[in-house]
Parts: structure tokens; sequence; C-alpha cells
């Protein structure tokens, strides 16, 4: 079966037809998604000078965070450096004599308590009592108080009580005080 030109123009304007109209509607499709991809690029531009200034405060804080922390960690480790790790009562024991006879004082009683787990502000610490008797003048119990206080060998040690004992002037009897102090030791983790 021949076709004649007029079906074959048909024909063709049919196909032409259908191929422009395939086409048109690829290009609409494309150029739809085109735009909309311009949009979002757009959008994603005018979002990024923005992002970069978040992105530099954030490193800037980073920075600074770090510099805390390891500011943070280093007096950790000089507090943790100061306390010892265990108190051992003889050496507390012999520096206390020590003390007492440098201020010219009688050590009468001596007793020191079990070493017992305290919290403080979140650190827990080994606690040990020490309760001391001294007899002799009042000026030189009030430096051997003063050395438990302030000097170095007590620098982790709190003086909890003072109950001094005054004889009256007439009586023979010298003066006693009863010290009660407590040494933290921190053992770490």
């Amino acid at each position: 079966m021949r076709l004649s030109k007029t079906a074959w123009l048909i024909l063709g304007i049919g196909i032409f037809v259908i191929a422009f109209g395939s086409l048109f509607m690829g290009y609409s499709r494309q150029s739809g998604e085109q735009e909309r991809l311009e949009n979002s690029l757009s959008v994603a531009q005018a979002a990024l000078p923005e992002r970069i200034a978040e992105r530099e405060d954030l490193e800037s804080q980073l920075t600074s965070l770090e510099s805390q922390l390891s500011q943070a960690t280093s007096s950790l480790s000089r507090s943790q450096a100061k306390f010892p790790e265990a108190v051992e009562s003889i050496e507390y024991d012999e520096e206390l004599f020590l003390s007492a006879h440098d201020c010219n004082l009688e050590i009468v009683s001596l007793t020191v308590e079990e070493p017992r787990d305290e919290e403080v502000e979140d650190v827990t610490y080994a606690v040990t009592t020490f309760e001391v008797e001294v007899r002799g003048k009042v000026a030189d119990m009030l430096d051997f108080i003063n050395i438990i206080a302030t000097g170095g060998y007590f620098t982790t040690a709190t003086v909890d009580s003072v109950d001094m004992k005054i004889p009256e002037p007439d009586k023979k009897e010298e003066p006693t005080a009863i010290i009660k102090l407590t040494i933290y030791s921190y053992e770490g983790e």
C-alpha cells in the first residue's frame, strides 16, 4: 500500500507535532527545574556569609573554651598537688610535737580519729581529725595555734575549735588548751 503525498504530509506534520510537543514539555520541565535550582542557589548564596560568620564565631568560642578548659585543668592539678594523697598520722604527730616544743608547750594528749570520707563541692576528700591537748603559757598556745593555722606544713588543715582553760591566778595549775583540727587529703580518682 502506497501512501499519497497528502498522507505523507499529514503523517510528517503529526510526527513533527508529537516531537515538538514532547520537546516543549521536556523544555518546560527543565525550565521549571532550572528556576527552582536558581532560587535554591540564590538562597544558599545569601545564607553563606551568615553561616561563615557563625562558623567564625563558633571557632572563636571553641578556642576560648579550650583555653578555659586548659586553665581549669591546670588549676585542678595545682589544687590536687597541694593535698597529700593520704594523711599519715605519725608524720603529723611528729610535726605537732616539734611545733609544740618550739613554742615551749607540753603535749598532754594527742588523739587521732580514723580517716573518713567527706564530700565538699562534689569532691570527696579523706578527712582525719586530730585532738591535741597542750599545757603552757597562753601566749605560747596562741603561737602554736598560729603555726597550725598558717604554717606551711598544715596547708590542708583547718582548726575546728580551741578550748582554753585558764586557771585562777592564785592556783598553781598551768593553762591548757584542747585544739581540734581536721586535715584533708585527696586520693584522686
